[in-house]
């Protein structure tokens, strides 16, 4: 392959979003100082590239963002609107009777039907109870809850892309810390100002979750004092919310698994743990109360999820609990085509989810990318040539 098909291979490989380039001059909060001139200097092609996680998780900032528009894994979304429902029909309506069916369409409000029946649809092995069963090695081997109702809307959006149309639906999870308690202490626990870091992942993923290492699937809530409570429905004392979403990829079964081995490999299944660490703010320093993983598997659609969660210090013990409530849900929105956007760039509108992070990020000591096959970790992405020589398919 000689330079101009490797540029090539490099553009198409970046406009469908495999990889993202990384400025680092435009991620990094403080600029290098030059000593003898005593002024800001940047470094001339200072650019790196990411692979993007097609299960690529962004925590949101508030409620309003659910539907934010995002470059996010590798589509761009936009908010659904009754607008673009009707838009996505107009060409295969005009091909099948014209205007005239095109406006009776348009009339009886056909798009936005059709959207709320496949929207409610129920995939096969839910319509045939026992009839698709998997079977691993000679048993029976079910998927577990959460991982249903994940496959349950990747069917929904295999309707929506084989009818051509653009509506996606997207996973959000919403974490609710209620309250944090130490249970051996007598009388209750005393007051105290804490913190938690959160993570969404996979159950492989090994990455640290600490103040000096985040990951860009990473969130902090803000220190909030926890008064003194007992007995075990005290009300809730702490209250931080943290809400994170991630797409459902393109290119994947009913189950999840890519169609490219390679591709699998490196990004395999949805995030199912979520990972939280408490930390107690003091004048002058930060102690680790205790961190856990929390495994998804029981959570649906169909109801919320509450619990307490012993956290594990450092020394493997475990004195502090933390009750957390979890919330899933499915929304709907619309992959960006040409043409879909009538005024500005696509940046304008889809923002990437992970370049917002790194420049956040960087202001606490920069990023770190957790993959499976690659053991290296840099502010911005794993090495490149390790991975073409790796995992590409030449």
């Amino acid at each position: 392959m000689n330079k101009s098909d490797a540029k090539k291979r490099l553009d198409l490989m970046q406009k469908n979003r495999v990889i993202e380039l990384v400025d680092l001059n435009h991620i990094s909060y403080e600029k290098r100082v030059d000593g003898e001139i005593n002024e800001f200097t940047q470094v001339d092609n200072d650019v790196r590239y990411r692979f993007v996680d097609p299960w690529e998780v962004e925590v949101l900032d508030s409620k309003d963002g659910e539907l934010r528009g995002a470059s996010l894994g590798r589509q761009r979304y936009v908010p659904f609107t009754i607008g673009a429902a009707a838009r996505a029909c107009e060409e295969s309506q005009r091909e099948l009777g014209g205007l005239h069916l095109l406006s009776l369409w348009s009339s009886t409000r056909g798009g936005v039907y059709l959207t709320k029946a496949i929207a409610s649809v129920y995939p096969p092995w839910e319509r045939d109870t026992g009839g698709d069963l998997q079977v691993t090695n000679g048993n029976e081997s079910q998927p577990s809850t959460f991982i249903n109702s994940v496959r349950q809307h990747l069917y929904r959006n295999t309707l929506f892309r084989r009818l051509n149309l653009p509506q996606r639906f997207l996973a959000l999870l919403q974490v609710e810390i209620l309250d944090l308690k130490n249970l051996t202490a007598p009388g209750g626990s005393l007051s105290v100002t804490a913190y938690a870091l959160l993570r969404l992942k996979r159950e492989t993923s090994n990455a640290p979750l600490t103040l000096k290492a985040r990951t860009l699937d990473s969130a902090s809530t803000e220190p909030r004092k926890i008064n003194k409570s007992s007995g075990p429905n005290a009300p809730a004392s702490w209250g931080s919310v943290v809400r994170f979403r991630f797409p459902l990829p393109e290119e994947v079964n009913c189950d999840g698994v890519s169609f490219d081995s390679d591709r699998e490999a490196l990004f395999k299944g949805p995030p199912s743990v979520l990972q939280i660490s408490v930390y107690e703010k003091k004048f002058m320093s930060h102690s680790c109360l205790g961190g856990a993983d929390v495994c998804l598997d029981s959570l649906s659609t169909s109801g919320q999820v509450e619990e307490w969660v012993p956290l594990r210090s450092t020394n493997n013990d475990i004195t502090w609990f933390a009750r957390l409530r979890l919330t899933l849900r499915f929304e709907l929105m619309c992959l960006v085509s040409e043409g879909s956007l009538m005024d500005g760039n696509i940046g304008d509108h889809c923002p990437s989810a992970g370049l917002r992070k790194m420049k956040l990020l960087s202001r606490f000591g920069g990023a770190y990318e957790d993959l499976n096959r690659v053991d290296q970790r840099s502010m911005s992405s794993p090495d490149i040539v390790t991975y073409f020589t790796e995992h590409m398919v030449p």
